[in-house]
């Protein structure tokens, strides 16, 4: 049987225990403002027991663990949402700030401005001869090629800054996940699995830092070390203690930035497969949102240039001579192919060849940038084709058929579908607010998503001070008990030294 001195021992150990899961509370009152800290448990157990015949004897209680308590699998699928959310905010404030601009429906809009490019044919309609009404219309037709590439210019200059976001953020991305390499290393080290808490603390933070700017899929070894891959799992960020870096390189002189995964000096493409997070959003910006809305006004301005100048080119001047040019730039008549048969029109220009007409989808790209009024009119405003071949002197009967233009139902080919200009710009300004209103829509619902689930880790892992106090209160009167224990231990000691030692 144990002996008194076996007691105090016994005694001894309820106090060191006790006193280091009383640590572990003061360590998670310290942290109870620490972001990304995960609140610790000390887990007791009984000491092996002792053996004396057949009986075993207790020898009382050792601190087995500190346990961080966490919910992986939430970790896991909050780092996925918050890639969303941050995708979804990026792209709605962007898209925002471009409606606010394309979408003026004032003097300076660009349905204002088309329209009054148009009614200056209207005017000319009435008094055929007047140099001032051609004049005027040159000036309005200026004004409407202005406005539609400062517009235009406006998204290449929003694509210019993402793109310019994107060097940055890559940096950002290889920081975090060299980082996190570096506390798998540590964690893989631990001498008990789950051991390390303020290490895997550290781990989630940047974790959750990283889903912030890219799209990931994050999974967890036997060793506890995290397995990072982008979201379409194209390549790999981290794995086990080795991280890989992004590389951004620009695709040609003055090109835009194109990213790849260097696998250990194998550069795996990665620029369309980051979808999420705030790269993936300034990406999504820079190659397919911002230049969706930028073909649009090119569809625009093929719709105003292949009529206008197919009308124009078969007219007659004041002087009554065939004017056998564009009034936008220099068509070559030779070119213009009959477009009633449904096949395209090709009209070639100084700096480009562009197709116009049913059936052709292409986004007539840059077409915005060739627009330009033809020079020799703005030389000669009397080089206007007014009038129709074989009318009367002041004939305005071509001025009249430019005019109409504004109100055919397929003067513009948006993206294959025939449609007006008033239509087309309803439709860029409706799909503006459209797309805005989508993303505000994704990045409310995400950001109540991450929150939800963030409140939920917060309830497991995060801080109580009541809990922590009523803890604190059991251990301390666990810590008392165990005093009193090794009192009354040493009270028995010394009577029995006392009585029988003498």
């Amino acid at each position: 049987m144990p002996g008194l001195n076996a007691s105090l021992y016994l005694g001894l150990s309820g106090l060191q225990a006790q006193q280091a899961a009383l640590n572990v509370v003061g360590h998670n009152i310290a942290n109870v403002n620490t972001p990304g800290y995960t609140r610790q448990r000390a887990a007791l157990s009984a000491s092996q027991s002792q053996v004396e015949g057949q009986i075993y004897f207790g020898t009382g209680v050792t601190l087995s663990s500190v346990q961080g308590i966490r919910d992986r699998f939430l970790d896991l699928q909050i780092y996925r949402e918050t890639a969303k959310q941050t995708g979804a905010d990026e792209r709605y404030a962007a898209v925002n700030a471009v409606a606010s601009s394309l979408g003026d429906t004032g003097s300076t809009g660009i349905a204002a401005q088309i329209q009054a490019f148009f009614q200056g044919f209207q005017d000319l309609s009435t008094q055929p001869e007047s140099a001032a009404l051609r004049t005027s219309l040159l000036g309005k037709a200026q004004a409407m090629i202005t406005g539609l590439q400062t517009k235009y210019q406006l998204l290449e200059d929003q694509r210019g800054n993402a793109d310019q976001s994107i060097g940055a953020l890559v940096g950002e991305v290889n920081t975090l996940t060299g980082q996190i390499a570096q506390l798998n290393q540590r964690i893989s080290t631990e001498t008990t699995s789950g051991a390390d808490n303020d290490a895997r603390d550290q781990r989630k933070t940047l974790t959750d830092k990283l889903a912030g700017l890219v799209g990931i899929n994050v999974s967890e070894s036997s060793k506890g070390e995290y397995q990072i891959t982008l979201d379409s799992g194209s390549a790999v960020l981290v794995t086990g203690t080795s991280s890989f870096d992004m590389v951004a390189k620009r695709s040609g002189t003055g090109g835009y930035l194109q990213l790849a995964a260097d696998m250990g000096g194998t550069l795996v493409d990665a620029t369309s497969a980051i979808k999420e997070g705030t790269l993936g959003a300034k990406l999504d910006l820079r190659d397919n949102i911002l230049v969706g809305f930028q073909a649009q006004l090119d569809q625009l301005a093929a719709g105003l240039s292949s009529n206008v100048n197919l009308a124009h080119q078969t007219g007659l001047a004041a002087d009554g001579t065939l004017s056998g040019q564009g009034f936008f730039l220099n068509a070559d008549p030779s070119n213009a192919n009959d477009s009633s048969n449904g096949l395209p029109v090709t009209i070639s220009f100084s700096s480009a060849t562009l197709q116009f007409g049913p059936g052709w989808t292409s986004r007539y790209k840059g077409m915005v940038n060739l627009l330009a009024v033809n020079a020799a009119l703005v030389k000669n405003p009397s080089l206007i084709a007014a009038a129709s071949a074989g009318g009367a002197a002041g004939d305005n009967s071509n001025a009249l058929r430019m005019a109409a233009f504004q109100d055919d139902p397929a003067a513009v080919n948006m993206g294959g579908t025939p449609t007006g200009f008033n239509s087309a710009v309803a439709a860029l300004i409706t799909d503006l607010g459209t797309q805005s209103q989508n993303y505000k829509a994704q990045s409310t619902a995400q950001q109540n998503l991450v929150s939800a689930l963030q409140s939920q880790r917060d309830s497991i892992s995060g801080v109580n001070l009541d809990e922590e106090a009523s803890n604190m209160m059991t251990l301390q009167r666990g810590y008392q008990a165990s005093a009193r224990f090794i009192s009354v231990i040493n009270q028995l000691t010394d009577q029995l030294v006392n009585q029988f030692g003498r």
